[in-house]
């Protein structure tokens, strides 16, 4: 395989994500620019310079990771494994006297266990780079100059150089200030790709949390809006010790991200989230202030049941978006318990929310039929471990007579 830097053909790329925001980082990703986006299984691929990896390093809020492939071939066994990485010419990937760690994922007929996957992988690296240079090169399990990532599908071994380092959802260098029953923020942007969040804000309508736990939607959706890239916080990537990295590219790429970025002060949109908890309110604000959002967001303690449109100049802003993601009852409570407060919550929804588009993540169907709103749709999505739909509600522009049927 030819010196990756030497090359005037396009590289292929792979970003990952989390289950059901697939479709999601498909677009994205077009939106970004990129071309030959390809949709697969927990995965996304595309193809072009290496500008363009960088841009999704940059850029993806939906992507858990960017790799860069070097090669995929046939491994049926661990000598073949060890006899296909050692073709890889480590030495355009990992300089002299540099660390290098592998992750290895996947498995086969005979190779069943990761760790061994892992340290043929390892094996192979040392014995080439060692035979060319003279010198054993070290592994770093903690923070390698280099992170290798291998793919074990059956019989098909794919081998990629991991660009990002830290995973993407990480916002920023250490991440962010947790809260109650946190959301990954990766999981909290596809959710608003999904729900179209880019054009409506684009629209300049506002946004609504009234879970907002440590303010992740909240503070995703402002840096949609406010086309702040994600990555710019960050100090260190995967590809800061890879030796085909380009920095000449790569300050371009953060160079145009920096001219892009609105300055919070001179916007006029609006971003609000509310918790019952006063800590997760601290958090948010302490979130908001870490990314540089604090102007356009608002976070206050309030019951869900009391939710309102935001204000601004005494008046209520709206429609716009409600984004949430409510207790289940796994981690804070039983699903009975909480029936009594997704009730109230959709009585206040169709009282004061007219017109608005909502988006609610839930793991148990009761409470979806809880809320007492007729959903448009639902998407499949995981929380972590948690297996839930996001249910889109659209409220109607007419507040209802009387008393809902449930509190009848």
């Amino acid at each position: 395989m030819e010196d990756l830097n030497k090359r005037a053909a396009k590289y292929e790329f792979t970003a990952t994500a989390s289950r059901g925001t697939e479709e999601a980082l498909v677009s994205e990703l077009r939106h970004i620019g990129l071309q030959k986006v390809q949709c697969g299984q927990g995965a996304v691929t595309f193809s072009g310079p290496l500008r363009d990896g960088y841009r999704a390093c940059l850029w993806s809020r939906v992507a858990s990771r960017v790799l860069l492939k070097c090669l995929r071939q046939t491994a049926r066994d661990a000598e073949e494994l060890y006899a296909v990485a050692k073709t890889v010419p480590w030495e355009n990937h990992i300089a002299g006297g540099a660390t290098f760690a592998v992750r290895f994922v996947g498995k086969s007929k005979t190779i069943r266990d990761t760790r061994f996957g892992g340290l043929v992988i390892k094996d192979a690296i040392v014995d080439r780079l060692r035979e060319l240079r003279g010198v054993r090169p070290s592994v770093d399990p903690k923070t390698p100059d280099v992170m290798v990532h291998v793919h074990l599908a059956h019989a098909n071994a794919t081998i990629y150089i991991d660009l990002s380092g830290d995973p993407l959802h990480i916002r920023g260098d250490g991440g962010r200030v947790d809260g109650p029953a946190p959301i990954r923020e990766n999981l909290a942007a596809a959710m608003l790709v999904m729900l179209d969040w880019p054009r409506r804000a684009r629209e300049g309508e506002s946004l609504v949390d009234p879970f907002c736990g440590s303010g992740t939607i909240v503070l995703e959706a402002a840096g949609m809006a406010l086309h702040h890239a994600p990555g710019l916080a960050r100090s260190r990537w995967g590809f800061s010790g890879w030796s085909g990295h380009n920095d000449e590219v790569w300050k371009g790429v953060c160079s145009e991200a920096t001219e892009k970025a609105i300055d919070p002060e001179e916007s006029e949109l609006l971003f609000v989230g509310s918790d019952i908890d006063d800590r997760a309110v601290h958090s948010s604000n302490d979130n908001a202030l870490r990314l540089g959002l604090r102007p356009v967001t608002r976070f206050f303690t309030r019951d869900a049941s009391l939710v309102e449109p935001p204000q601004s100049g005494g008046k209520a802003l709206g429609p716009g978006l409600l984004l949430t993601n409510p207790p289940y009852g796994e981690r804070l409570g039983e699903v009975d318990d909480l029936i009594p407060l997704y009730g109230l919550f959709g009585d206040r929804l169709r009282q004061v929310m007219l017109g608005w588009q909502t988006g609610v993540l839930l793991s148990d169907p009761q409470l979806g039929k809880a809320i007492g709103l007729k959903t448009s749709k639902k998407h499949r999505l995981f929380n972590g471990p948690i297996e839930c739909r996001l249910f889109e509600i659209s409220i109607s522009n007419k507040a209802p007579e009387g008393l809902p049927k449930w509190r009848q």
